[in-house]
């Protein structure tokens, strides 16, 4: 039979190589995570063993507990909400309204938000947070014409600093917390910890926001596949803007033939009932029910409509739409539509779909898109709810450009989407219900009301995050019920009798920051609250500065993308390797545990 023994250095041996293997990133992180939750339903399938913190036998029903875990479904589901956020377009308007034009002190407002970041943390479930937002900082970053890669783990490591600075700032404080207040009936106070918390966190945000940035690289990396998307994307297409009494170029004039508003888009044609103007628009000033005719790409194109720019409200649906999709065609040979111009067809009024640009072609003259004459490989660029464009395949006139296909922001929405958002955070943030719960409640509200459909909520779940957390989870389990995490607990008590205090708290704090980073935060508190209780008892203190230096070092999960769940969530936009994570955040942790060190030893512990 088996000793526990060895089943306990069994696990520490496939928790070392899997990070060794994260760490090279030689193989696919799923197939990673499915390696190490395979070798553990293996190794325990007919386990003789009980477990040491549960008193069961540790067997496949034990460790599959894992991908029930509420923290897994709570990080799930708000992935669900923030993509319904994200296709109403329901943050739009803030991230427009925080970036604004690049050439008006965007490095400020990037400043800025990374504060209020930094604030909101403090005080809020960080998770929602970082949902919110990311695509504030990828619009941000694109006004400063950045990598987005370069800023989105600086994003994640600004939401963990500020959770350190209170109690509800991090669930790993209040599981300290609770676990302090069962074994000594000590509760930590909201702003107890807050002093020395702030001095820390406010070190890392200097690092997090002005340094960081440079060592993951600013500049737009180039590659094949970016460079393809360019291309395509990139295509030029004569767009009509019909000009109604509200728009916003109303009484604009031009200046070196540019509008200012229309930000260097240039402007083909202006047709005001039959005269033409042409370029370079000397003294023209636009008037309601002007027709302009701009050249735009895609990329540009998609920007103005899912930023909600009225300049192009003339190219919204008047039919109300459940998807709005925009899509890419080309003009089949032997199609109806050669030698004709759009308006000659009725090919709207059959589709249901709306034709709003045509790539610009040297043959076209100055005149309305839809005025010139198709030929044979012409690409159209429709608009239309989902199901219609879905129909489009049928139609032996044109050949829709599949991949091409964009989900634009369902307006109509919006209002719904906010709704529902601010009543999961306020549901989660003051305690009435727990936090999946609350995520769960939101998701099936989203659903309900239509604001996404159940496609989209399966696209909006990320199976590579969802395998790398449950396999953790997995792992963290092994370690405790085998009494590994225990074996840690006391080698780390016997090494430390020796020093003095300062050491002492300085060394525990180092060896969480690195165990956090490994075992899950949530699991670090709770397995190490009792041992800096103990520690403090050995050395006469009270517990109050041991208590504090393990809320400080759990919260230091900044090193693996499986260290924090915000980590996690910035992993896939932001295109990260393992690597990564080492290199951003082991730099910090150091930092932090020489700041603490020099704080107590300054100020007092």
């Amino acid at each position: 039979m088996i000793s526990q023994e060895l089943y306990m250095w069994l696990v520490f041996g496939l928790t070392i190589v899997s990070m060794l293997l994260y760490i090279l990133d030689k193989i696919r992180l799923e197939i990673i995570s499915l390696f190490v939750i395979v070798a553990l339903l293996l190794l325990f399938q007919n386990s003789p063993i009980l477990g040491y913190a549960s008193g069961i036998p540790i067997n496949i029903d034990l460790l599959l507990q894992g991908f029930a875990n509420p923290a897994l479904i709570a990080l799930m589901s708000l992935l669900v909400i923030g993509h319904g956020l994200l296709v109403t377009g329901a943050l739009e308007d803030i991230a427009v309204w925080l970036s604004g034009d690049k050439k008006k002190n965007t490095k400020y407002k990037f400043y800025g938000v990374m504060f209020l970041v930094f604030i909101l943390s403090a005080i809020l479930n960080n998770t929602p947070i970082i949902i919110m937002f990311i695509p504030i900082v990828i619009a941000l970053s694109k006004q400063l014409d950045v990598s987005s890669r370069s800023v989105l783990i600086p994003l994640s490591y600004v939401c963990i600093l500020g959770g350190m600075t209170t109690l509800i700032g991090s669930s790993t404080n209040l599981l300290v917390s609770g676990t302090s207040s069962t074994l000594i009936g000590k509760e930590i106070g909201f702003f107890e910890f807050t002093n020395q918390g702030i001095i820390l966190a406010s070190i890392g945000f200097l690092y997090a926001v002005f340094i960081l940035p440079f060592l993951l690289g600013r500049k737009k990396e180039e590659n094949i596949n970016e460079d393809h998307y360019y291309n395509e994307s990139g295509r030029i297409y004569l767009v009509e803007l019909e000009i109604g009494s509200d728009n916003p170029l109303v009484g604009k004039k031009f200046n070196s033939g540019f509008l200012i508003d229309l930000n260097e888009i240039a402007v083909n044609v202006i047709i005001r009932n039959d005269e033409k103007f042409l370029p370079p628009f000397d003294n023209v000033q636009i008037e309601k029910k002007d027709k302009i005719v701009i050249e735009i790409t895609k990329n540009q194109l998609t920007e103005k409509l899912r930023t909600n720019d009225n300049i192009f409200n003339s190219l919204d649906i008047n039919q109300e739409i459940k998807r709005d999709v925009m899509i890419e065609a080309a003009v089949a040979p032997r199609s109806f539509l050669i030698g004709r111009s759009i308006f000659q067809t009725n090919f709207e009024s059959e589709t249901n779909c709306k034709i709003i640009g045509i790539k610009n072609e040297k043959r076209f003259t100055r005149d309305l898109p839809k005025s010139q004459k198709m030929d044979s490989g012409n690409i159209l660029l429709i608009r239309g709810d989902e199901e219609h464009i879905k129909k489009l395949r049928a139609k032996k006139e044109i050949f829709p450009i599949e991949w091409s296909a964009i989900y634009l922001p369902a307006k109509h929405f919006i209002l719904r989407s906010r709704i529902i958002f601010s009543i999961t955070v306020l549901l989660a943030a003051t305690g009435l219900l727990n936090i999946t719960v609350a995520a769960l409640l939101g998701v099936i509200l989203m659903l309900l009301t239509n604001v996404i459909t159940i496609r989209d909520a399966l696209s909006a779940l990320d199976f590579k995050i969802y395998l790398l957390v449950a396999s953790t989870i997995m792992l963290s389990t092994a370690l405790q019920e085998t009494g590994g995490a225990i074996y840690i607990a006391d080698a780390l008590k016997y090494l430390l009798l020796d020093f003095n205090t300062i050491t002492v708290l300085s060394l525990f704090f180092i060896f969480i920051a690195i165990i956090t980073n490994f075992l899950s935060n949530n699991a670090t508190a709770v397995l190490f609250t009792p041992i800096a209780i103990n520690l403090a008892s050995d050395f006469n203190l009270e517990p109050e500065p041991f208590i504090y230096c393990l809320i400080f070092a759990a919260n230091c999960s900044f090193a693996t993308p499986i260290g924090y769940q915000t980590n996690l969530m910035v992993l896939g936009p932001g295109n990260y390797k393992f690597i990564d994570y080492l290199k951003s955040g082991i730099p910090l942790v150091l930092l932090l545990w020489l700041s603490y060190t020099f704080m107590i030893s300054v100020l007092g512990f």
